[in-house]
């Protein structure tokens, strides 16, 4: 095992964002690493392995995973070990990767969905704690000991009407048929399947007009607890203040979670948020409460709302969220609804919704539009206050 600070020289070196995009050659370029044939590519979100043979006259090459810039120290030991065993063969005369390609053979989702899947979701998926969880909880138990040619229509199907029949609204099954159909895609490019049998399998109808709104009298039972949470029970102030946060922002839970100081100006109240769902950077004017909300917490960490104990962003919030609400008295309220009150307090003082599609960073207007009823009743209510100033004024006169 290397030293520490040999591990720090050879992070630095791979890392360094000048060689961004350019496939380097390991026993050229990073001298502490001699191994023939290996190749690493960076990326600013990644970094990715592959090993480059010639045998029997032919270029011959296999893709070793990606991993994130925090795992490269576990991957690149396990890209070396398998590199040095690709020598070995080839030094045999063997076909570097026959090996590989029997083993793949007797490979079972399960198998694939953790080896091959996962490492890939973790070096370019924010949400990819989603799909361990779905991956545990509702499809390796029913598939993860089947193999490729054993799946089919009707054992998928099984499995999304099983998750269904436990109590999970059709847009969270939909998700799982969605990491199903991603997973079985990879499955292809890797030679182990010729066709999609998920695009046989039916999505579930969803109903994503309705919308929660927290209302005038729950936000004012609310914030007092956000205020002060202590005084209510409430240990957990970091989560507290990224509820106070998602309120006032109307930004993603995962963005917030992932939020870190070097992405903030606070003199200029300015969030540059590199990553989220619509894949493209925007930046997030904050209003002063929110910049308060980030001048109270700790610099202890890169991240602004880290878990006091890991220092690392918080997988999940929901048990402190649905304790807050409870003692609110609120009820029937998701943490993403948070987003929808904002929209919806945004609309109701007046704002277009052009102005809210570029507060919440909305992609597509189509996706903004569903706050329009909102908008309308706003306009009527505008409409009715003309109306009855018209009819103080003749009576006046």
């Amino acid at each position: 095992m290397k030293k520490e600070h040999e591990w720090n020289l050879i992070r630095s070196t791979i890392l360094d964002p000048a060689k961004y995009g350019k496939e380097q050659d390991a026993r050229s370029n990073f001298p502490e690493i001699q191994v023939k044939g290996l190749r690493i590519i960076v990326t600013a979100k990644a970094v990715r392995g592959h090993v480059r043979f010639t045998y029997e006259g032919k270029k011959v090459s296999r893709s070793l995973g990606s991993c994130a810039h925090d795992e490269l120290e576990k991957f690149l030991l396990d890209w070396v070990r398998q590199v040095e065993q690709y020598n070995l063969r080839l030094s045999q005369g063997l076909d570097p990767f026959a090996e590989d390609e029997k083993s793949k053979k007797d490979m079972t989702f399960g198998d694939f969905a953790k080896e091959v899947y996962l490492p890939n979701a973790r070096a370019t998926k924010k949400s990819y704690r989603d799909d361990e969880s779905r991956l545990e909880k509702h499809i390796l138990p029913y598939i993860g000991g089947k193999k490729f040619d054993e799946l089919n229509v009707a054992m998928v199907t099984e499995l999304l009407h099983e998750a269904k029949a436990i109590g999970l609204k059709p847009a969270t099954v939909n998700r799982i048929r969605a990491l199903l159909s991603v997973i079985i895609n990879l499955a292809i490019d890797h030679e182990l399947l010729e066709s999609n049998l998920m695009k046989r399998v039916k999505k579930l109808q969803e109903n994503n007009q309705i919308e929660r709104y927290l209302s005038e009298s729950e936000i004012q039972r609310l914030w007092p607890i956000l205020d002060i949470p202590e005084d209510y029970g409430i240990a957990n102030k970091t989560i507290a203040a990224v509820i106070k946060f998602l309120l006032l922002t109307g930004v993603r839970k995962r963005e917030a979670l992932d939020m870190q100081w070097s992405d903030v100006d606070l003199g200029k109240a300015s969030w540059h948020l590199k990553y989220n769902k619509s894949g493209k950077a925007r930046y997030v004017t904050l209003s002063e409460d929110a910049v308060a909300i980030l001048r109270a917490m700790p610099k202890t960490s890169a991240f602004i709302f880290a878990n006091p104990e890991t220092q690392k962003p918080y997988n999940d919030i929901r048990k402190t969220f649905d304790k807050i609400m409870q003692i609110a008295g609120i009820t029937n309220m998701r943490i993403h609804d948070l987003r929808h009150s904002f929209a919806s307090l945004a609309v109701n003082s007046g704002e277009s919704l052009f102005v809210v599609q570029k507060l919440l960073g909305h992609a597509s207007p189509q996706t903004t539009q569903r706050y329009a009823h909102l908008q309308s009743s706003t306009l009527h209510q505008a409409s009715a206050n003309v109306a009855n100033m018209i009819r103080q004024h003749s009576a006046i006169n």
